[in-house]
């Protein structure tokens, strides 16, 4: 009895949490009318075409409960265009099932740990999906910035395709039925895949945005005002002379191929007082996509986390409605 008044307890204080995390918000279909994503070009084809990987991979298991086997899956980029060899790992949530089931890539933060994209993989595990968290490259904060920066950013699309081919090689996955989740960064690459990989059946892209010159010459987050100060001395730069210098070196950036990504199957979650990813630049790639369903937080970039209730909740709906 005790066991059921304090379930019966947990239960409404979530229901409670989630009804105060929707105060404020504000939920915008999508616009009616959309004629559906544009095709790749032929070029655009050829600049992303990779070899798949078909080869082995390592796999450890790291914990076992009732909702998941996490393993640690680790095998060899074989796609590579920066200077260092690396291995793509990612954290697999495997469920039980006697049928093929969905998957979410869940994506990860610029910084820190995954302890964000933990918590939203295991959530999705307790509604029916199997989640994959594909861990950042400790190698991408050693690349010269401006030099390489572009080269950086084309390497996290051919290392994500390589982790749906890995996918694609479970039999326990339903390769028809793949989603990705991101949040800030995570969201900034999930839209990249998400334009330039058609295997992607639904994307969830919180507090994400085109634009990456202007994001990182204007950003306030700590991170990147630390690099972009040293960058500035050492290059005796105006944040205008670093955003344009940017301009002209990033071509892979979500705001050149937003038309490719589906807005039926998109849903993005903005922070209406967000400076770190800014706002506008997130309502500009909403536009370029063809104003998918949206959801506005009364909040800032970081602040946004006394919503992650109601971003769990929502994100998963969207999910199921296009993967189950």
């Amino acid at each position: 009895m005790a066991r059921e008044r304090l379930a019966n307890l947990t239960g409404l204080s979530t229901l409670f949490v989630l009804w105060l995390s929707m105060a404020g918000c504000i939920h915008l279909p999508a616009e009616p009318g959309y004629g559906g994503p544009k095709p790749l070009s032929e070029e655009t084809r050829a600049d992303y075409a990779y070899r798949r990987y078909q080869g082995s991979y390592t796999e450890k298991i790291l914990e076992q409960n009732r909702h998941y086997t996490l393993k640690r899956i680790s095998f060899p980029s074989n796609h590579i265009i920066l200077p260092q060899q690396h291995d793509i790992t990612i954290d697999y949530y495997a469920i039980d099932s006697a049928e093929k089931v969905p998957v979410i890539l869940v994506l990860p933060i610029l910084g820190g740990s995954n302890n964000i994209a933990s918590s939203f993989a295991r959530y999705f595990t307790r509604h029916g999906f199997a989640a994959a968290v594909v861990h950042r490259q400790k190698i991408y904060p050693k690349q010269e910035f401006l030099k390489e920066i572009d080269k950086l950013l084309c390497q996290i699309v051919f290392d994500h395709k390589q982790a749906i081919d890995w996918v694609e090689s479970r039999p326990e996955l339903d390769a028809s039925r793949i989603g990705v989740f991101g949040v800030s960064m995570g969201g900034i690459k999930g839209a990249l895949i998400s334009a330039l990989d058609p295997r992607i059946g639904a994307s969830v892209l919180v507090l994400a945005a085109g634009d990456l010159p202007y994001i990182l010459a204007r950003s306030n987050d700590k991170g990147i005002i630390k690099r972009r100060n040293a960058l500035l001395a050492e290059k005796t730069l105006t944040p205008e002379q670093l955003q344009q210098e940017l301009t002209e070196k990033i071509r892979c950036d979500p705001i050149n191929y937003a038309e490719h990504i589906d807005a039926d199957k998109t849903l993005m979650i903005l922070a209406r007082f967000d400076a770190v990813v800014p706002y506008h630049k997130g309502l500009e790639l909403k536009e370029k996509i063809g104003n998918p369903e949206t959801i506005l937080l009364w909040s800032g970039h970081y602040s946004a986390i006394a919503y992650i209730y109601y971003v769990k909740y929502q994100s998963r709906k969207f999910l199921q409605q296009h993967l189950q």
